[in-house]
């Protein structure tokens, strides 16, 4: 029909491909492309706010006494660094981020590999990458989101950055 323009149906083979979602190994990728690089911007937006509710993850999981729980506190806690950038478009990215890690795949995996060593590890890291952003240091806590990725990765997908 005239003036109704070109439309494109879907890929097949991309639609096939998204029904089994993204596999763990391409979440990490994402979480180590997005993550780090949006630190700086985070530091630099932080308000009182955000620090608090930062500081509110932290302590809830430290309190975790599950997998499940702690994955709840941890998904918030990195959900709070974009949402101090105070940019929707990376707050939307780490929503997409979130909504991935809700995978069963994904909680299969953390109740695999989670431990009472691993859980003091993650919150000793969750604490350093604060407190970078508490001191306004955006290559601190840029470098402690990368570090800690690269741990989370090597103890779900064993492999090394």
């Amino acid at each position: 029909h005239v003036g109704r323009g070109t439309f494109l149906a879907p890929d097949e083979t991309a639609a096939g491909a998204d029904a089994a979602g993204p596999s763990p190994a391409e979440i990490m990728a994402s979480r180590l492309v997005l993550e780090p690089e949006l630190m700086p911007l985070a530091v630099a937006s932080a308000t009182g706010a955000d620090l608090a509710e930062m500081e509110r993850c932290l302590r809830g999981g430290d309190a975790a006494t599950s997998s499940e729980e702690f994955e709840r506190w941890d998904t918030a806690l990195h959900h709070s660094f974009a949402v101090a950038t105070h940019n929707t478009v990376l707050v939307n990215v780490s929503s997409l981020l979130i909504a991935a890690r809700r995978q069963p795949i994904w909680g299969g995996l953390k109740r695999r590999t989670f431990n009472p060593e691993r859980h003091r590890s993650y919150c000793t890291e969750h604490d350093h990458i604060v407190a970078a952003v508490r001191e306004r240091d955006p290559q601190k806590a840029r470098e402690a989101m990368r570090e800690h990725l690269y741990h989370v990765r090597r103890a779900l997908l064993g492999d090394h950055p």
